[in-house]
């Protein structure tokens, strides 16, 4: 049977406090956010990758696709690995562009070959594409 009564005043304000710090969060405002950014501006990889997962899935920051590839492919371009393995994901099955297999075969390979374990396992599941054939004349 339900409850017809509201639930007690400390209950609704923290319900609400949590909700504003989830909204706030979500939306790229906290400090952590703010910092982990600047950092990321001036070059950092790994900070780079960092702020790449926020936006890829919506943790602490606006989920964008978009701004995640673009922060992916500078700490992909880096040699950082992990960033290699996540970027390549992306292109082979198209977060934030147009789908590239053949491209994003290409980076999982480069992490692999530096020992990503993770990016063994992508490319083990990345089909490989025939060789583009000449135009027939």
């Amino acid at each position: 049977m339900k409850s017809t009564e509201p639930l007690p005043l400390p209950l609704r304000w923290m319900g609400s406090l949590s909700l504003g710090l989830l909204l706030v969060a979500g939306c790229g405002g906290s400090s952590e956010f703010k910092a982990l950014q600047a950092k990321a501006k001036k070059g950092d990889a790994q900070e780079q990758l960092d702020l790449a997962q926020m936006h890829l899935y919506g943790k602490g920051a606006k989920q964008d696709h978009a701004v995640a590839i673009k922060w992916c492919e500078q700490a992909a371009a880096k040699g950082l690995p992990a960033a290699q393995r996540v970027y390549g994901v992306m292109l082979r099955d198209g977060y934030g562009v147009d789908r590239n297999i053949a491209k994003g075969r290409e980076w999982l390979v480069k992490a692999a070959d530096q020992g990503d374990a993770e990016a063994k396992l992508e490319l083990a599941a990345t089909p490989v594409l025939p060789p583009a054939s000449a135009p027939k004349r």
